[in-house]
């Protein structure tokens, strides 16, 4: 759809130029899940809604949507649940919350074309916490809130949250960046999409727990499905991707609303008779910096050179972001174009061609340094992001490593001094770079290939004096476990919790041991004591000595295979090296692993992915694709 297209009814009605104008910014800020892309299933949006006049426009303008399905084939499924936060930071806040909840169902409730759900979310704060009393409570606040609505978002299994921030939001926080010390992309504007923020580790809100829906609930989906096939042959490549051992999902979040000012939003409210909740303590310039920041901006007390349509900080804000974006497109399209020589999930170990420093430059198009140096930054950050333990990489950290890896003269080709070259591996972002190898083309063949370096990536061995990343696992239901019954298994499990070990693999265990196991790395002592234990009880020959070094070397050369998980026992002997699908014999456990969800180049040979073990918990009723009536 087109700006300024018109949007018409089933009964007629041309829709308000506030309702053009935000299914015009949703279109062009939200993206169906990846898993769902191209399949007939419902558009799910989770609204988060305070009671203000932002998140009640919110919910406004998304319901008045429903009206144009027939016209739009996306908005043909739409489904729409509001989750309502109550931050128990006032003494009427749960009041509040309820009345927000019945404004919700007397305007777009159940009986109001298909309806609007709502429920509302409680924050849970530590006992004897008196929030309104935390000098973070803002950001304690915020870190509540989304864990509540990420979570929210999984049990309700919607991909999709949509957000009230508007164009004051956007100053605001400029501001604050300013103030903080930032400058350069710090200074960049909201976002208009991301990854639930604050979510890391919990399954099914961050990058993970991805699901694909189908319905077959009328007439367009069936003729959906007879253009496109039967069900199970569109989910294919969706199950292939679970199957190779990645994740994929978790829940995105959209800002539809950053071209709206306050005041349009209030007048939409307005015009449909809609009521609002207006919080005093927003307009306290005591109690935070960022009250004291609207109270200036409310106020007119901004200088001129903050404040001014031409210079104002807003518009240096949007320039950023849209500068970022253009640096991101073109690091992107670099990443497209490399190639993949393998990735071994097994170890999170990658080796990859890139173009030599000359080559690549102009591969970049760009002759000023700087922009070079931006481009080659996020270059790196896309390379890293695929090994990395770290969920937040910051561009201003890799300096070192895009001049290693990117900008450096090409001292290392053969033929220059070697006392003049550049070093050949180098540490960022916790992960080992080393360059293994030089090709060089044939000048005298016609040939498209570039002189290339080879590198390999890998998780950097873990500092001694630093603690070793951990993850205990309790017994799981015990009194569900007969220990004397004859079956070794009787019966079957609620589904046990996924854990994120080291940033990097997602680990499911259902401990059915009377004591506590944990996620711990295999050291050189506990590789010792597996190898004898192995040993000593290889009665049957079942060359199980043999298989782990074998396994060992293809997947962990040297030292990365201390990077390994290994499931340990109370006494801290290994019991499962789970990436490697190696166990002990006479295990009481259960166990699955998945690597994080990462972004590979659209390129990459099917061949040159190295997946993990293929291992479904078998006492555990989970569906991977779930129908939708």
């Amino acid at each position: 759809m087109s700006p300024g297209a018109r949007l018409i009814s089933s009964n007629g009605h041309t829709a308000s130029p506030p309702t053009v104008k935000f299914f015009n910014n949703l279109l062009q800020v939200w993206r169906p899940p990846r898993a769902n892309r191209g399949l007939p299933g419902p558009v799910r949006f989770a609204l988060a809604v305070s009671g203000g006049s932002d998140s009640m426009a919110l919910v406004k303008l998304c319901c008045q949507l429903r009206e144009f399905r027939e016209q739009y084939p996306v908005l043909q499924f739409l489904r729409l649940h509001a989750f309502i936060v109550d931050h128990k930071a006032r003494p009427d806040s749960t009041d509040e919350a309820k009345r927000v909840r019945k404004w919700l169902h007397e305007q777009f409730g159940p009986n109001k074309n298909d309806g609007l759900r709502s429920d509302i979310l409680t924050l849970q704060w530590p006992p004897g916490v008196i929030p309104s009393q935390l000098p973070n409570f803002e950001t304690e606040a915020r870190r509540l809130r989304y864990q509540a609505l990420g979570k929210a978002c999984n049990e309700a299994n919607i991909p999709s949250l949509l957000l009230g921030h508007h164009r004051a939001d956007n100053k605001e926080t400029a501001i604050m960046r300013l103030i903080e010390g930032y400058g350069g992309e710090g200074l960049r504007a909201i976002s208009t999409e991301s990854d639930i923020p604050n979510c890391e580790g919990i399954y099914g809100a961050y990058q993970s727990g991805g699901r694909a829906y189908i319905t077959t609930q009328n007439e367009s989906a069936k003729a959906l499905f007879a253009k496109h096939g039967r069900a199970e042959d569109m989910l294919a490549p969706i199950k292939e991707y679970r199957k190779q051992g990645f994740e994929f999902g978790g829940v995105r979040t959209y800002r539809p609303l950053l071209t709206f000012s306050k005041r349009d939003l209030q007048k939409t409210l307005k015009d449909g008779n809609v009521p609002w909740v207006e919080d005093h303590t927003n307009g306290d310039p005591t109690i935070s910096i960022r009250n004291a920041i609207r109270f200036l901006i409310g106020n007119k007390s901004l200088p001129m050179a903050l404040s001014g349509p031409s210079r104002g900080l807003e518009t240096v804000a949007e320039n950023v972001r849209q500068k970022s974006r253009w640096r991101d497109e073109r690091a992107d399209n670099l990443f497209q174009a490399l190639d993949i020589v393998s990735f071994d999930a097994r170890a999170g170990s990658l080796e990859v061609r890139i173009p030599i420093p000359t080559e690549l430059n102009r591969k970049m198009g760009h002759s000023q340094t700087i922009e070079q140096e931006h481009i080659g930054a996020r270059l790196v950050r896309l390379l890293l992001q695929l090994v990395s333990p770290h969920d937040q990489i910051s561009l201003q950290s890799l300096e070192t490593a895009t001049k290693r890896m990117f900008l450096e003269a090409d001292e290392a080709l053969p033929g220059h001094n070697a006392k003049d070259r550049p070093a050949t591996s180098f540490t960022a972002a916790g992960v080992h770079c080393e360059r293994i190898g030089v090709s060089i083309a044939d000048p005298g063949l016609k040939s498209n290939k570039s002189n290339e370096y080879t590198w390999r990536l890998s998780r950097q061995p873990y500092q001694q004096n630093l603690p070793e990343p951990e993850c205990p696992i309790p017994p799981t239901y015990p009194s569900l476990y007969n220990p004397k019954a004859k079956k070794r298994w009787q019966i079957t499990y609620p589904e046990p919790p996924w854990h994120l070990w080291d940033g990097r693999y997602w680990i499911q265990i259902i401990n059915c041991t009377a004591k506590p196991l944990n996620i711990r790395p295999l050291t050189e002592d506990r590789l010792i004591r597996l190898k004898a234990r192995i040993k000593a009880e290889d009665h049957e020959n079942t060359k199980a000595p043999a298989i782990l070094h074998k396994l060992l070397k293809e997947a962990a050369p040297g030292l990365s295979r201390f990077t390994l998980p290994a499931i340990v026992d109370d006494e801290d002997n290994v019991l499962v090296l789970p990436t490697l699908g190696f166990e002990v014999e006479g295990l009481t456990i259960e166990w699955r692993v998945r690597y994080r969800r990462v972004v590979f180049p659209d390129n990459i040979k099917r061949e040159a992915v190295k997946a993990l073990p293929e291992k479904e918990l078998q006492h555990v009723k989970q569906p991977i694709i779930t129908s939708h009536h």
